[in-house]
């Protein structure tokens, strides 16, 4: 993404955050008629990537758009309509990975892979002349029937150990485990879901995992609640933030050094946080695959 582009979304970020409206500090619910993961009406498939949501859900809080479906331009007038004048498009990010054979400095063939990135800018449909009468039907976002087993179920795909009780949430690094108190400690299902995602997404930075650089608690909180909220969004959980807004709020004003680059890196560790736990699911039966050309045709 182009720097002008990503920087607009870093400095929302930051202001969400200080405001503590931030988009993973709203609830999700699959299925909620009002609440939708953005996704692109030509080809009806959601947007991935933390850049492409956050961005959306940003553009959609601060215009107050209520439709979840985005088209280029092209797109738009392909369907015959177009956005109606001096509207501006959101950016989004279009990655597509090249694999390319070449040999190395010992003389032997090895496959590289080439990222190629290139910058869209959507339109939401509320901002086009007509409606997207025509245009692919939303994905539909199954909502998991047994929210807490199906988390209990992703955290032991994960290799992680996981107890009942006490009156807090928490992963131990020294014992590699979960402990979430009892379900009837909390008031609602979807609590227990959410608390389980937040936990396992500290987990997934542990050594024998991801490795991820912990030092900074209050990045590492950031990780937490935003790769949970995206956790839910992909497995079809509700997600209620485990922590009040105050709470985040406090934590993000604590960000070491550069908040910009801090709040792009645990954003993008939130991501692969996401797609380690999906790998997992994956392999383990719990979720179907995906097909390899979503992310890259998302945004096309």
């Amino acid at each position: 993404m182009s720097k002008r582009a990503i920087d607009g979304i870093r400095e929302a970020l930051i202001q969400g955050l200080m405001e503590g409206t931030a988009p993973w500090q709203k609830p999700w619910k699959p299925g909620d008629k009002d609440v939708s993961q953005p996704y692109n009406a030509s080809s009806g498939r959601a947007y991935t990537g933390w850049s492409n949501i956050v961005s959306l859900w940003i553009a959609s809080d601060k215009s107050g758009y209520t439709s979840p479906a985005w088209v280029t331009f092209k797109q738009a007038k392909d369907l015959g309509i177009h956005p109606r004048k001096g509207e501006k498009g959101t950016p989004v990010e279009f990655w597509k990975f090249h694999k390319k054979r070449e040999k190395n400095e010992n003389g032997t063939t090895e496959e590289k892979v080439i990222p190629v990135n290139r910058i869209f800018y959507v339109f939401n449909e509320e901002q086009l002349a007509d409606p997207l009468t025509e245009a692919a039907k939303p994905p539909v976002i199954e909502a998991q029937p047994e929210p807490v087993q199906f988390v209990a179920r992703l955290i032991e795909a994960s290799g992680i150990p996981l107890s009942w009780g006490g009156d807090k949430a928490y992963y131990r690094p020294s014992t590699d485990g979960i402990r979430l108190p009892r379900p009837e400690q909390f008031h609602e299902v979807s609590e227990i879901a959410a608390t389980g995602l937040h936990e396992l997404i500290h987990a997934t930075g542990a050594a024998s995992r991801l490795n991820r650089d912990k030092s900074d608690r209050a990045r590492e909180e950031v990780v937490a609640e935003a790769g949970a909220w995206l956790a839910a969004m992909r497995f079809g959980l509700p997600a209620t933030p485990e922590n009040s807004a105050s709470y985040l709020t406090g934590w993000a004003s604590r960000l070491k050094g550069d908040q910009a680059k801090e709040i792009d890196r645990a954003l993008a560790d939130a991501q692969k946080a996401v797609n380690f736990i999906e790998q997992m699911a994956q392999e383990c039966g719990l979720i179907d695959g995906v097909d390899d050309s979503t992310a890259a045709t998302a945004a096309a």
